[in-house]
């Protein structure tokens, strides 16, 4: 039979405990954050069109094929691009540069070392009376194969060392290298100079990052005109109403209550793909990291925890560049089985060919993983929200000229053209379609899904690390010391604040308890019970605050057509048996 005490305890528990209001809230908003941060592997990646399981699956299928081109074929293992000949457009970089050996480049300045194909001397010939550059509209009328008509010989890929003469395409979304005669660049090689830890940091580095994630952002211009409402405030007064109550709701209640702005889909993705990019660096820093007492290189597991484990937003984002850049590639198909591969080895140039077309048609053997017929739909914006964004990511590429490390600033380059290539062949042409595209952008294209598809890898290391390091270990001498005396001596030892109270009253006792032992007991259970009372009373205030705030919160979601949440609290009477 439960005693007076226990009947209390539990009906004053039952009904005024604040948990079944605030607690539940809490929970309920600690569960629910949880399962939109976690990376599950069957979810599917936001704004993409694949789950993270059916994307690693495609990225180890992969990643065989992406090895052997990238690293095996002088095609994409060379690179030229203008690495120290230009300034930053945005300010004055000279005392951001970066004196770490680590942060070096080794160029090729031998032209023995590169493809005949790719030298100066055959580069020249552009400009000679016999094959002088043609303009671009001539070039538009001979086709994108033979622009030259055959002048430098008919094993020449003439379309290998015909560039457009300025800047950019006005479909370009970067400034794309130069490979002419009389541009100012170096070769590289991938292979030798791999994305790694170099020490660049300080206010050069935070200035470039900065200036990428705030001076980049889009405007927001409203597509309807003012309104005005029934109450005779204007629409832009009903705009700044709801932005003043979302900030003070915002200021007092927990911020996973509510999720961000609805943006559209085209600035989501803008931003996704920045996100990503710097993802897929810091995972790559992390991973080739220095060792500065050992001098050895390897995986920092602090460093991912620091920059991607506790940030899965960050992780998500690079997942989805992924399925963006490999969408991409896979839309070239058609335009690169007529491609002219050109190294100056016709027998490698057809075996470039050939893996080429073996990777995309693996990609293409997949599920869909995204669709870039969703974007710029909108017939009222979609033309000038279109440009901003070409313009902003044509800036994203600027601002890599800003980069003190010769290394960092090589990659970086490499990579905003391989991002800009994708989204050039995603949103400027149809599939099947011819795509003007210069030998850089294609390198960079495909060395930037590998790089995307080794963070993927990397970051599956680094989890299985962390994991490791997490469990607990238990030597086997500590084992065999626990005997059931201790554990006996232990559970007497456990806490008994809370709930523990009722399971301590129902243990048995090997003697009977005396009369003043239960007169104690009894009196120490109601004195429990009745601290435990008041302090609900005092804290029933912050659960009414709490679930007034909540339900402001829904009924704001629902003035302003967003989806209402459905109610996360509730007040139950405890049942008869929890009586």
């Amino acid at each position: 039979m439960r005693t007076a005490s226990q009947v209390f305890y539990l009906a004053v528990f039952s009904l005024f405990a604040p948990s079944h209001a605030t607690g539940h809230i809490a929970t309920k908003s600690r569960a629910g954050s949880a399962d939109v941060c976690a990376i599950e592997p069957n979810a599917i990646v936001s704004d993409a069109c694949a789950s993270y399981e059916t994307l690693d699956a495609l990225n180890i299928a992969l990643t065989p094929s992406l090895e052997a081109i990238t690293q095996t074929t002088d095609f994409f293992a060379y690179y030229r691009l203008n690495l120290f000949n230009r300034v930053c457009p945005f300010w004055n970089d000279a005392n951001s540069m970066c004196g770490n050996r680590a942060c070096a480049v080794d160029t090729l300045d031998n032209e023995e070392d590169i493809p005949k194909i790719w030298r100066a001397e055959e580069l020249s010939k552009l400009e000679g009376p016999k094959a002088a550059h043609p303009g671009r509209k001539l070039q538009k009328e001979r086709g994108s194969q033979r622009p030259l008509q055959g002048t430098l010989g008919e094993d020449v890929g003439e379309s290998c060392v015909v560039e457009y003469d300025d800047e950019c395409d006005e479909r370009d979304y970067c400034v794309p290298e130069d490979e002419s005669a009389s541009a100012k660049g170096d070769y590289v090689s991938l292979v030798d100079n791999p994305e790694r830890f170099t020490g660049y940091a300080g206010e050069g580095a935070h200035m470039v990052w900065d200036a990428i994630y705030k001076e980049n952002c889009f405007s927001k211009p409203s597509a309807k005109p003012l309104l005005r409402n029934k109450f005779g405030g204007s629409f832009s007064d009903m705009v700044q109403a709801a932005n003043d109550l979302r900030s003070v709701l915002r200021a007092n209640a927990p911020a996973a209550q509510f999720p961000p702005e609805d943006d559209c889909l085209e600035k989501r993705v803008f931003h996704r793909v920045i996100s990503g990019m710097h993802a897929s660096i810091s995972t790559h820093l992390c991973h080739d990291y220095l060792n500065q007492t050992t001098g050895e290189w390897g995986p920092n597991l602090q460093c991912y925890r620091e920059r991607l484990e506790t940030h899965p937003d960050r992780i998500s984002n690079l997942y989805f560049n992924y399925a963006l850049v490999l969408r991409a590639l896979t839309k070239l198909r058609s335009h690169l089985q007529e491609y002219k591969f050109c190294s100056g080895d016709l027998a490698q140039d057809e075996d470039t060919k050939s893996k080429v077309l073996r990777l995309i048609d693996q990609a293409a053997a997949g599920p869909s993983i995204f669709d870039e017929k969703l974007m710029f739909q909108d017939p009222a914006v979609a033309g000038d929200l279109k440009e901003d964004f070409r313009q902003r990511f044509r800036n994203v590429s600027r601002l890599m000229d800003c980069v003190g490390c010769d290394k960092c600033r090589l990659w970086g380059k490499l990579q905003t053209v391989g991002y800009g290539t994708a989204l050039k062949v995603l949103f400027e042409f149809e599939e099947g379609g011819e795509v003007p595209l210069k030998r850089t952008e294609l390198v960079a294209l495909v060395n930037t899904l590998a790089r995307i598809g080794h963070s993927m890898k990397t970051l599956e290391h680094f989890r299985s690390m962390s994991d490791s390091v997490s469990k607990p270990q238990v030597s086997d001498s500590a084992s065999t010391a626990i005997n059931h005396s201790n554990i006996k001596a232990a559970s007497k030892r456990r806490d008994t604040d809370g709930l523990d109270d009722l399971e301590l009253l129902n243990e048995t006792t090997e003697h009977p308890p005396s009369a003043m032992d239960s007169i104690r007991e009894e009196f120490d259970a109601v004195f429990k019970a009745f601290r435990f009372v008041l302090g609900s009373w005092f804290g029933l205030p912050k659960t009414v605050f709490s679930i007034a705030i909540y339900e402001l919160s829904r009924v704001w979601a629902y003035w302003l057509g967003l989806e209402v949440q459905p109610r996360e609290w509730k007040i139950r009477f405890p049942s008869r048996d929890e009586l």
